[in-house]
């Protein structure tokens, strides 16, 4: 699959993005919500969660909607910045900065994560002058059960290679769904590495699994999410990219809606970042 290509965001899709964060964007007449999240410099499922949109192709005139994450934080003094240089892929930016590249293109209102141009200077998300370190369980640190990136790493590999599955493409898609981070939980209650709905937890546990699997347990939520996607696999026989676009949509959705381009960009970014990881 070719990678799908758009623009750059530029100066003034940045500062839409600030205007958004602190008024939420307004919904006019013939918008959709794809053509939304292209201007906000955000995806469709991002703008899904944050606003409780049952149906991504319903969207109400003169409703107000909330940017996903609160959009851009204001710079600080010690807020670590990037600046491009040439061969540089935002990919390897983000797995360098300890980042998603969904994040690193929120933060800089970058819609194509195959296009950046040499001399931008980027904003690397939620990465400021290193805080004193903390213990597990103490108030401030990582819950009990939390894996740092080295051990998620490990778990992935392990668990991925239990169910078949290549662990490059496991690591690509936990990469792209969390970053490796035990400790991310969506707005809509995904969590993890894997970013496992607590729906799709219990549905792993009780129909394919056979046992109670612990979410918040680093080695039950890459279980889940791989033998979630091993049932996906199975359903759209083989079909690598169905099987991501099962994952990221939800497959009654891509079955009923077709793929949407956000679910596309998805798709484009974890097959790219299995190469990062082979």
């Amino acid at each position: 699959m070719s990678s799908r290509r758009r623009t750059v965001g530029t100066l003034a899709t940045v500062v839409t993005l600030a205007v958004a964060a602190q008024a939420g964007y307004v919904v006019q007449p013939g918008d959709t919500l794809s053509a939304i999240a292209a201007r906000l410099g955000t995806t469709v499922r991002a703008l899904v969660e944050a606003n409780g949109i049952a149906d991504p192709d319903r969207v109400q005139a003169g409703r107000t909607l909330e940017l996903p994450g609160g959009g851009p934080a204001p710079a600080s003094g010690d807020e670590a910045r990037y600046r491009v240089r040439a061969g540089d892929a935002l990919s390897r930016i983000a797995r360098d900065a300890g980042v998603s590249v969904g994040a690193l293109q929120r933060a800089n209102g970058i819609t194509d994560a195959d296009r950046i141009q040499v001399g931008q200077v980027l904003r690397i998300p939620g990465a400021t002058a290193p805080a004193a370190p903390t213990s597990a369980g103490e108030p401030g640190g990582p819950p009990a059960g939390a894996a740092r990136r080295p051990e998620a790493g490990r778990v992935i590999t392990v668990v991925a290679r239990r169910y078949g599955w290549n662990p490059a493409f496991v690591k690509a898609l936990a990469w792209q769904e969390s970053g490796w981070q035990m400790g991310r939980v969506s707005s809509t209650g995904a969590v993890g590495i894997m970013q496992v709905m607590p729906g799709t937890g219990d549905f792993v546990s009780q129909e394919l699994v056979g046992r109670r699997l612990e979410l918040r347990d680093p080695v039950d939520n890459v279980t889940a999410g791989v033998v979630f996607l091993d049932h996906l696999w199975d359903l759209t026989d083989g079909d690598v990219e169905q099987t991501l676009a099962g994952y990221y949509q939800g497959l009654a959705s891509v079955r009923r809606n077709g793929r949407y381009p956000s679910t596309d960009a998805y798709i484009a970014n974890v097959l790219a970042l299995r190469s990062r990881f082979s």
